[in-house]
């Protein structure tokens, strides 16, 4: 157990492809073993039931010759009796001595010459000759106690060798069991070497008295049975007994217990799947007829387990490779994506060491190579920022070192202004004076210590601005302004729009005309503040207008400009800055036509710009 603990530790807690390909290979052999066993179980089904189909073949074979054989044996009683001159001369050779029943012959030839009534020894001789299968034809003589035998190579009569108690006993058994082997409840010995034989044994009786007076004995030779089978199939399959109603058997195709009474009668009785005989056994069974003999064809499971050793050894080897391959296969498979993840790591651990310069190169078009682009991107996108603040916050303390420089005793110079307007004002000269006021009033807004004001702060810096212009070209420029109230309190960043009406005066204005014209609009359009500035003015050419607008887009951000420090890239940069890229400047210009800058900023209102 410590030793399983000690394994996941090392190699399955922390490890995640190690747990992927753990779990996959157990899979793996469970699905492997799976199939296998369920193609085994198939394939052994199959076998069975072939072989016991085979098995069952076989057995019809047999039941059909035996019911041929009753057949046989039927019709030559039933001729016996059919016939009445057989039959007369039966009853007199069964009850008279043997001399008696020659002279009786040649008796019934001397007083009819053309009597051709056939006599038994001759019917028999037929019946022996048309029948192959029979080997002898005995008949017994109740009255005179002797034995008739025929074969093929001899006839003879034989006076009974046992006493009359063990005869009665002897045809008591037989009457009640017609079918018997030779191994006992033979009376004189018959056997034939090298065969085995079963008898049939048929009470006869004088057809007039009903007076049995003599027994009718057949017996089989089973090298018949097995003849009849191979005339009809090759393939014999199982093993089968025929045995007696009280369980003897008269035939084994092993010769195990022949004549003796199987040991397994009483399981066949009942219906099983499996038969515990010898070995775990499948049985058919066959009545053969109204014989009362049955016949048991019996498969055993060594056999049918020899026949599937070779194909579970088979699937063995087949579900063995297949696990070992596919082992391989996905190992090779993970180890690739696990050098991926390890590559991946790496320079993760490079970037949280500060190394941004860490990019992963990664082949492919998978998950893994996805992350890897999302990695690169993001430490480009986190190497642009830092550079981005880096010189925001240079150019933020160069502004506040402006700032400090510029506010330099500013209520010294806001009073020298305001002594210079009163002045103005005592001398008569109210322009200068109102135009001294409003250059206060700019110089107040641009030197507060503020980043953000309201956009309608923004607007009256601008209006002043034009107004303060307006007192030194009369009548020579028309200005417009309008602002949607709903945006008026919004925050934005202070000095956006002064810069552009600023570079219009310097750049578009036309001072040998009458109607120049500004017009400047804040709208509120789909949550964000569009502002536009235009003018008619004297419009950019379309090659600076190529350049302004390249250096306007975000690729540029960051860009310091040598002049227009506040123009309009000062401007697009400090919204890009504040408020992201999907906000900025754009322009539009035709030469000699006029101008528009048209700014987008997010409607913030009440806000603080960070």
């Amino acid at each position: 157990m410590p030793r399983i603990g000690t394994f996941y530790q090392n190699h399955l807690k922390r490890k995640m492809f190690n747990k992927i390909l753990f779990l996959y290979t157990i899979a793996l052999i469970i699905l492997f073993v799976t199939v296998a066993f369920l193609a085994y179980r198939y394939y052994e089904q199959r076998v069975i039931q072939e072989k016991m189909d085979k098995n069952l073949q076989t057995i019809d074979i047999v039941s059909v010759y035996m019911n041929q054989q009753v057949e046989r044996m039927q019709s030559n009683i039933q001729e016996l009796y059919t016939d009445a001159a057989v039959s007369e001369d039966l009853n007199y050779f069964l009850m008279y001595d043997y001399s008696a029943y020659l002279e009786h012959r040649l008796n019934r030839y001397y007083m009819n010459e053309n009597y051709q009534g056939k006599g038994i020894d001759t019917y028999l001789k037929s019946i022996v000759n048309e029948d192959a299968g029979i080997e002898n034809l005995i008949l017994y003589s109740y009255e005179k106690k002797f034995f008739y035998i025929l074969n093929q190579s001899y006839q003879d009569r034989i006076t009974s060798p046992i006493s009359e108690s063990e005869e009665t006993k002897w045809l008591k058994e037989m009457k009640n069991q017609s079918w018997r082997s030779l191994d006992e409840g033979a009376l004189l010995e018959r056997r034939v070497e090298g065969k085995s034989l079963f008898m049939y044994a048929r009470m006869l009786q004088d057809p007039i008295t009903l007076k049995t007076n003599g027994l009718m004995i057949f017996d089989f030779n089973t090298d018949q049975i097995i003849k009849s089978i191979h005339s009809k199939t090759e393939d014999r399959r199982g093993n089968f007994v025929i045995a007696t109603p009280t369980g003897e058997v008269i035939y084994d195709s092993e010769n195990k217990y022949y004549g003796k009474k199987y040991p397994y009668w009483n399981e066949l009785q009942s219906q099983k799947e499996w038969y515990a005989l010898d070995e775990p056994s499948k049985v058919n069974l066959i009545n053969i007829g109204n014989t009362g003999l049955v016949i048991a064809g019996i498969m055993p499971l060594s056999t049918i387990q020899k026949s599937v050793n070779t194909v579970r050894n088979s699937l063995i080897g087949v579900t063995l490779l297949g696990i070992a391959l596919s082992f391989a296969f996905t190992f090779t498979v993970i180890r690739r994506f696990s050098k991926k993840i390890r590559k991946i790591m790496l320079h993760t651990s490079r970037l949280q060491g500060g190394d941004l310069s860490a990019r992963i190169r990664m082949e492919g078009e998978d998950e893994l190579q996805q992350i890897s682009e999302s990695f690169n991107y993001m430490c480009d996108r986190l190497e642009s920022y830092i550079e981005k603040m880096y010189v925001s916050e240079i150019r933020q303390k160069s502004a506040e070192l402006s700032a400090l420089q510029a506010q330099i005793n500013p209520h010294f110079l806001y009073n020298t202004l305001e002594s210079i307007r009163m002045k103005a004002f005592a001398s008569g000269n109210r322009d200068v004076g109102q135009m001294i006021y409003l250059l206060a009033g700019i110089f107040r807004n641009m030197i507060r210590n503020q980043t953000s004001i309201k956009l309608v702060e923004e607007i009256n810096m601008c209006s002043t601005y034009l107004e303060l212009f307006r007192f030194r070209y009369e009548d020579k420029l028309m200005v417009d302004i309008r602002l949607d109230g709903s945006i008026a309190g919004c925050k934005v960043l202070k000095l956006l729009i002064q810069p552009i009406v600023e570079n219009y005066v310097v750049h578009g204005f036309r001072p040998d005309s009458g109607e120049n014209r500004i017009s400047i609009t804040a709208d509120l359009v789909e949550g964000r503040i569009v502002i536009m500035v235009a003018d008619n003015g004297k419009g950019i050419s379309q090659v600076r207008l190529d350049e302004i607008e390249k250096r306007l887009k975000p690729v540029y951000a960051g860009v310091s400009e040598t002049s227009d420090s506040l123009g309009l890239f000062n401007v697009n940069e400090r919204i890009r800055l504040t408020y992201g890229n999907d906000y900025g400047l754009r322009i539009r210009s035709e030469e000699n036509r006029g101008t528009e800058v048209i700014l987008e900023l997010p409607a913030l209102k009440e806000e603080a710009i960070a």
